[in-house]
């Protein structure tokens, strides 16, 4: 009840619901005239479950519990096309039942009425007629435009959902003819009865996760490993590449020294002035067509890993 101006000081929607700026809040989604009644609600909820030896509570940040997101919750939170962004709290709001958390959200209904745009505010035509009895006077010529909007009704509502990420459910209570704080001896016997089929839900989503977990960490480890040899052999085949490059160069290299060599043995049979000019040629040639020294290639060389099983 402490926290209600929390909820004042911030900002309204254009159809009156609290959009408060401070975020970790009880899960309350109402307008201002139905605030203190929904506080008190929680409240007196809290102390019924107390009395029965559970509780609620704000959750912590970091236990993993998710809050389910109002929608149009069957109808009841339907609102007007213009009125989209919901306030919601950071943290969800929870009881926990023999260690089972359930998430709680306090909202309030909306309903359809006529309204009527008077002067650029939207009001019901009741009250409209109120501050301006002459609406729709033929005699001055006035109309105003009617038409059906989502407002909110001071009903309020309680939606009970699981907070657990795996596990998908949720129940609403709704005022009617009977208020919220009548329905509250069946409300907690729900929830009880509930924790019990709910807890095994928890665990058996649990345990399926659990093998979804193995299974893409076998299926992760699986394809770890298929790129780790696709990598080898990669690398066997860029070695092996290297390899056979190095032994052409060294085969092209004895070519040309065995053309040179025979060439230079030819020599031997002309005059010293020629075959000086021969090999003055032969000499140009080697150089021109020097390459590395394929020694020095094959040591440069790295071996490949070791071939995969």
């Amino acid at each position: 009840m402490g926290l209600l101006n929390s909820f004042t000081s911030g900002r309204v929607a254009g159809d009156g619901y609290l959009k408060p700026v401070k975020r970790n809040l009880p899960d309350l989604v109402v307008t201002e005239p139905s605030l203190r009644r929904a506080a008190s609600i929680l409240q007196k909820l809290a102390n019924r479950f107390r009395d029965a030896n559970f509780r609620i509570s704000v959750a912590c940040g970091d236990d993993g519990y998710t809050r389910k997101a109002l929608g149009d919750e069957e109808g009841r939170l339907k609102r007007s096309v213009f009125e989209t962004d919901i306030w919601s709290p950071g943290r969800p709001t929870l009881v926990f039942i023999d260690e089972v958390a359930i998430g709680l959200s306090i909202y309030e209904q909306t309903v359809e009425k006529e309204m009527v745009d008077l002067d650029g505010q939207y009001l019901p035509v009741k009250e409209a007629r109120k501050i301006k009895p002459g609406l729709w006077n033929k005699k001055t010529g006035k109309f105003y435009r009617r038409s059906l909007q989502r407002v909110p009704s001071k009903r309020l509502c309680l939606r009970v959902y699981s907070p657990h990420p795996r596990v998908s459910w949720a129940y609403t209570w709704t005022e009617g003819k009977v208020s919220l704080l009548r329905q509250f001896d069946d409300i907690i016997a729900f929830l009880v009865d509930r924790a019990k089929s709910l807890v095994l839900e928890i665990k058996e989503a649990d345990l399926h996760a659990a093998e979804e977990r193995a299974r893409w960490e076998a299926e992760r480890a699986e394809a770890v490993s298929r790129h780790e040899r696709s990598l080898i052999i990669q690398a066997r085949e860029e070695s092996r590449k290297k390899l056979l490059n190095i032994i052409e160069a060294w085969g092209h290299e004895k070519r040309l020294q065995e053309f040179f060599d025979e060439i230079s043995t030819r020599s031997l049979d002309m005059d010293s002035e020629a075959r000086a000019k021969l090999l003055t040629k032969v000499h140009e040639a080697k150089s021109l067509l020097a390459s590395p020294d394929s020694i020095d290639a094959l040591v440069s060389w790295e071996a490949p890993p070791p071939k995969p099983t």
